[in-house]
C-alpha cells in the first residue's frame, strides 16, 4: 500500500488538487503594463481574488520550476481562452519521463509517449500552479489570516507578496507573490507548522505580452497512429453513488467533487471523494480490501507536502491524502464511513 500510495500522490495532483505537477516557457518581452504599480491599495481579500482570475482568464506562456525535499523540476505551460470561452491549457514536463497534457476546462488529455497511452481525466480543484486558489477569498479569509506583504522581484516582474496563515492546525501557511499589473501568480511557497518550507513553485520566464494561437495549445502527439486512450474517471451521477462520506469534516473543508474511477494496479474501481477549503485540498479513496488490512495511521510523505492516513473500514481499504498537515488527514480517515451507517 505505501508504494500505491507514494504512485497516486503524483496522480492525485491532477484530480485532486495536490500540486505535484510543475510547467510553462516564453519570454518576457514587451508587456509594459505589468510593470507600472498600481495606484490603488488593495488588501489581502482583493489580491486573492485578482490571483484566481488572472490564472484563469489571461494569455500567458512560461517556464516554472517546483521544488520539494525530493529536488527540482521543470514545466512549460502555454495558457489561453479562445473565442467561445473555453480555457486551454498545454502543460509540459521537461525532466524525466516525457509527458504532455492538454486541458480543455475541466477535461484533461495525459499523453505519455513512452507507453502511446493517452489517459483521461478530469480537473477537480484549482491546485495547478499558477492556478492555486479555487474558493472564494471570502470564504478563504474564514480559516486563514490574509495580509499583504513586501513587493519583490521574480522572472523580471514586479511582484506583491500576500501571506496567508491559517487559524488551525488542519491547514499549512502559503505565501503567493503575485504580478503587480495582472495579478498572475508568479511564485507560491508551502510551509509546515515549523515555519519550514515544503513547496516553491516559481516562473523563470514568463511572457504576457501577446496573444497565442489556438494550435499552439495542440499536442503534437494527437495526430499520431497507434495511441490507446484510457479514461481513468467516471463521475457519480448523485452524490450517493459511491456510498461513502466523511461524518466529520475539519472546519472550512467542503466536498468538490465525489467518482468512481480506475486506478493502474488497482484491480476493482476505487471511489474518490475530494474536499477542500478553497486553498487546501484532500482526497479520500475507498476501494475493496485485499488480503490483510494495511496498517492504520497516518504520516508524511518523505519526498513531497503530502501528508495520508489509512484505516480497514468494514471489507474496505481507506486512504487519505492531501497537502495538509497529519492532523487533518488523520481526523478524516477517521470519519470515514458508508452512507446509511
Amino acid at each position: 500500500m505505501k508504494s500505491w500510495v507514494k504512485s497516486q500522490s503524483v496522480f492525485a495532483a491532477l484530480i485532486a488538487g495536490t500540486s505535484m505537477l510543475v510547467g510553462v516557457v516564453g519570454a518576457q518581452t514587451g508587456y509594459k503594463a505589468a510593470q507600472t504599480p498600481l495606484t490603488v491599495p488593495l488588501d489581502g481579500r482583493e489580491w486573492l481574488d485578482r490571483i484566481a482570475k488572472s490564472a484563469r482568464e489571461l494569455p500567458y506562456t512560461g517556464v516554472f520550476i517546483q521544488q520539494t525535499a525530493d529536488g527540482v523540476s521543470t514545466s512549460r505551460i502555454t495558457h489561453m481562452v479562445d473565442r467561445q470561452g473555453v480555457e486551454l491549457e498545454k502543460l509540459e514536463m521537461l525532466d524525466g519521463p516525457q509527458t504532455e497534457i492538454i486541458r480543455r476546462n475541466e477535461e484533461m488529455f495525459c499523453y505519455h509517449p513512452d507507453v502511446k497511452t493517452v489517459r483521461v481525466d478530469r480537473r477537480i480543484s484549482g491546485r495547478f500552479f499558477p492556478s492555486l486558489i479555487s474558493g472564494d477569498p471570502k470564504a478563504i479569509a474564514e480559516n486563514y489570516r490574509v495580509t499583504l506583504g513586501s513587493v519583490e522581484r521574480v522572472a523580471g516582474f514586479d511582484c506583491q507578496w500576500v501571506i496567508i496563515e491559517p487559524k488551525d492546525a488542519m491547514r499549512y501557511m502559503q505565501k503567493l507573490c503575485a504580478e503587480l499589473g495582472t495579478g498572475l501568480l508568479l511564485r507560491a511557497r508551502l510551509y509546515n507548522d515549523r515555519n519550514q518550507m515544503l513547496e516553491q513553485f516559481m516562473f523563470t520566464q514568463l511572457d504576457l505580452s501577446r496573444s497565442l494561437a489556438k494550435h499552439s495549445l495542440r499536442s503534437r502527439f494527437e495526430q499520431l497512429p497507434g495511441w490507446q486512450t484510457t479514461d481513468s474517471a467516471k463521475p457519480a451521477k448523485t452524490t450517493s453513488e459511491t456510498g461513502w462520506k466523511v461524518a466529520h469534516l475539519p472546519v472550512g473543508f467542503k466536498k468538490v467533487a465525489e467518482m468512481i474511477r480506475t486506478l493502474v494496479g488497482r484491480p476493482a474501481p476505487v471511489s474518490q471523494l475530494v474536499f477542500s477549503d478553497g486553498l487546501s485540498h484532500v482526497s479520500v479513496f475507498v476501494e475493496p480490501m485485499r488480503g490483510d488490512p494495511q496498517t492504520s495511521g497516518a504520516r508524511m510523505t518523505d519526498d513531497s507536502p503530502i501528508a495520508f492516513a489509512m484505516r480497514p473500514v468494514a471489507d474496505h481499504q481507506v486512504t487519505v491524502m492531501g497537502e495538509v498537515p497529519v492532523a487533518a488527514v488523520q481526523a478524516i480517515v477517521d470519519s470515514v464511513m458508508q452512507k446509511g451507517r
